[in-house]
């Protein structure tokens, strides 16, 4: 099988393309992508957790850094799951000195009073709650213009259709490659430079580029409903792109989502209750230590 742009071995069937021209494919991806959301003379806070995709985007972005006038930051939650913590954040210390950025740290005991062990029950459920917290606060307080995030194509596919199964309609409204920035509700803007790529060419380009990265699973997520769906269910690149740009405009026509947002009496920040998740999940788990 030969690369659709030259005679040279193909290393992908779809697209079509030899190692060279697939990097050129991935990287010119991910500018398009930045043209297109008009991501450019902005402050960006990537969250590098040391896996493939968060590994792949802090690298590429840093190649791109000057063309489209970017100030990034790289930042690692040091959650204090044993072991695994340890060499994430291994892999993001060794990731940023490559190229030649600082790497923030923020260490959750030393922050907050606890770890995500510390949560006896599903920790994984709240561990996705709790980084989303902790990055919306950081990049508000420190006056970013977006999170950068590692989703992926795969990862929209499941969060599309695990609302679907569970009949969350008017979750579908969350799906898309970007929020805005709200400042006066203190929201910070999230961005998926990854959104319209598949996990296999993630995976494929790291290994191209001998980029390192965290090669096991979370502990806490080896029986997640999104790796079970991943094992279970299988499509194509194009059905998975259709899938998305099909909800994408579908989006037009689905009621939106309204929600009254109000802020913490405990931190400030944004929340629909008195008191946000995050403070009343740490007020929990600190009554228990």
């Amino acid at each position: 099988m030969k690369c659709q742009h030259c005679k040279k071995q193909a290393i992908l069937k779809s697209p079509r393309l030899c190692e060279d021209h697939f990097v050129e494919y991935f990287e010119r991806k991910i500018g398009k992508f930045l043209d297109k959301y008009k991501i450019k003379n902005k402050k960006l806070l990537v969250a590098i957790s040391g896996g493939k995709d968060s590994v792949v985007v802090s690298y590429v972005l840093s190649k791109l850094k000057e063309k489209f006038n970017l100030q990034i930051e790289y930042f690692f939650i040091r959650l204090g799951i044993p072991v695994f913590t340890e060499k994430s954040e291994e892999i993001a210390t060794k990731v940023t000195e490559s190229i030649n950025y600082p790497l923030t740290i923020y260490d959750l005991k030393k922050e907050e009073g606890f770890t995500i062990m510390d949560i006896k029950y599903k920790p994984c459920s709240y561990c996705g709650m709790i980084r989303r917290y902790i990055l919306n606060k950081y990049a508000f307080e420190n006056d970013f213009d977006y999170v950068v995030l590692g989703h992926n194509l795969d990862d929209e596919v499941f969060f599309i259709f695990n609302n679907m199964f569970n009949k969350n309609i008017t979750q579908l409204q969350r799906t898309g490659p970007l929020t805005q920035t709200i400042k006066d509700k203190k929201l910070v803007g999230r961005i998926k430079p990854l959104y319209f790529l598949t996990e296999q060419e993630i995976l494929l380009y790291a290994k191209l580029k001998n980029l390192p990265y965290v090669g096991c699973a979370c502990p806490n997520s080896l029986e997640s409903t999104q790796k079970k769906f991943k094992k279970d269910i299988e499509f194509s690149r194009d059905q998975k792109l259709n899938i998305v740009y099909s909800i994408l405009e579908m989006k037009k026509y689905l009621p939106e989502e309204k929600v009254e947002l109000k802020f913490c009496e405990k931190c400030g920040f944004p929340t629909t209750s008195d008191t946000c998740k995050f403070c009343r999940t740490k007020e929990k788990i600190l009554s228990t230590l």
